[in-house]
């Protein structure tokens, strides 16, 4: 079990976004995500979903309060297949989440990364840069790398992984070439950034199949993580 901190893509980006999440690798090799999702900070008050994908089933419990610092949470949705539910875009990004976040997309930046160095000081760091279309050949990761892939051809994206003493990952820093230019600003966006903040490795409760009544697997925010509600904090 671990817990992070992500924050997806460009400011601006409509693809962008900020969130939490828990990952559970405990009941025998069974991923799931527990993930906060925010979607264009400082535009509204952040009404986080908590959304939890075990294997390929996902549930979502949407936060309905009327005020962001008391949150009530709503039914919980059974959405069935998560794979399936392309328009869903909090299960979408669940997804990615869960993908990013995970010990196996780790092991496949590190396995795959040519230009790579490991330096070791109190921790390690380990950097290197890896081919998008191998990252695209993966079954695992395809369905994020895939599109990346065709837009940037023969790139590779680059990343930084810093690890504690113990090796436990601490962060990821990732950035994926792909221009978002257009044709008033061609050189808007020419990369795409992620960066994944860990917490509480081996530490937590299991993530559990969401019940029918309102069962959310976070409880509400905590104090810190709340701010402003005009410019809410991940």
């Amino acid at each position: 079990m671990t817990a992070f901190d992500i924050d997806a893509r460009n400011l601006s980006d409509p693809a962008e976004f900020h969130g939490q999440g828990r990952i559970d690798m405990s009941s025998g090799g069974t991923k799931a995500a527990a993930t906060h999702v925010l979607y264009e900070p400082g535009e509204d008050p952040w009404f986080p979903p908590d959304v939890v994908v075990i294997g390929n089933h996902a549930w979502v419990t949407p936060d309905s309060s009327l005020d962001i610092r008391n949150a009530t949470y709503g039914p919980t949705t059974d959405i069935g297949n998560a794979g399936a539910a392309t328009d869903n875009l909090d299960v979408s990004n669940a997804l990615q989440t869960r993908w990013l976040a995970s010990p196996e997309h780790l092991a496949a930046l590190i396995v795959h990364a040519d230009h790579y160095r490991d330096t070791d000081h109190t921790g390690r760091v380990i950097t290197g840069r890896v081919s998008l279309a191998t990252l695209a050949s993966d079954p695992t990761g395809a369905f994020f790398y895939r599109p990346y892939a065709k837009a940037s051809p023969g790139e590779g994206l680059t990343f930084t992984l810093i690890t504690s003493a113990n090796y436990q990952p601490v962060s990821l820093e990732m950035t994926i070439p792909l221009r978002h230019g257009t044709s008033d600003n061609p050189s808007r966006f020419a990369s795409d950034p992620f960066s994944v903040k860990y917490r509480d490795w081996a530490k937590g409760e299991p993530i559990t199949t969401p019940a029918p009544s309102p069962s959310p697997q976070w409880g509400g925010m905590p104090p810190e993580a709340i701010g402003n509600t005009a410019q809410p904090s991940a």
